[in-house]
């Protein structure tokens, strides 16, 4: 048995972004932290799920190629972001209609970040949560991604993609599998060729099975 995610779960939430004058440089702590760091704070707009937040960042913020310590990335998550950057290449048709070639998706440290740890509190409660929200602390997929670290400057005014596909069964580990799945359901279809620069996919095996969270980032 397997769930999808499919029909009521978000796939890409457009998200608008204004990033705001830059504050004040954060004081040193006496470590030698944040010291003549300047910030800038960015106010999230996510009307997908009606909320607004903001987070503060260094207006140097750069993302993270790399895997980020404690979330270390698995030859099988490897895998599936190569099929799914092989498919972006392709451009697909999807049950809402053709889809040009985007460029590959490139791994993010904190987007990784956040999708194995979403993937984790799926795997312990057995379930596929739908639209998405944790059960943990009723977080959302955007919310979740800033929390893990992925905090950009975006230009102001420009409108901030954030999506994320689930997907769950008790054998699931073929990346051609989950694709095709995801590629019968309309907006897990549209998420795979979404014109954005960072994703990651993250793979999670618990009691009842494996869980993929594919997280989608940018503008």
């Amino acid at each position: 048995m397997r769930g999808w995610g499919a029909g009521a779960a978000v796939m890409v939430a457009a998200v608008a972004l204004v990033a705001c004058g830059p504050v004040p440089s954060v004081p040193s702590d006496g470590n030698g932290g944040n010291a003549g760091v300047e910030l800038v704070t960015v106010t999230v707009t996510d009307t997908a799920y009606g909320v607004t937040f903001e987070y503060k960042t260094p207006k140097s913020f750069a993302v993270s190629r790399s895997a980020l310590t404690d979330f270390p990335q698995s030859q099988a998550e490897r895998e599936m972001l190569e099929a799914i950057n092989a498919e972006r290449a392709r451009g697909g048709v999807c049950p809402t209609g053709v889809f040009p070639a985007a460029a590959p998706l490139k791994f993010e440290g904190h987007l990784h970040k956040a999708a194995t740890l979403y993937g984790r509190e799926l795997a312990a409660s057995g379930r596929l949560e739908l639209p998405h929200r944790s059960r943990v602390d009723n977080r959302v997929p955007s919310q979740r991604m800033v929390d893990a670290g992925y905090r950009p400057v975006p230009p102001n005014g420009i409108e901030w993609v954030f999506g994320e596909s689930l997907a769950a069964g008790m054998d699931l580990t073929s990346p051609a599998e989950v694709i095709a799945a995801w590629k019968g359901s309309p907006p897990h279809c549209a998420a795979l060729f979404e014109k954005v620069l960072d994703g990651t996919a993250a793979q999670v095996t618990g009691a009842a099975g494996t869980y993929w969270v594919l997280n989608i980032a940018g503008w």
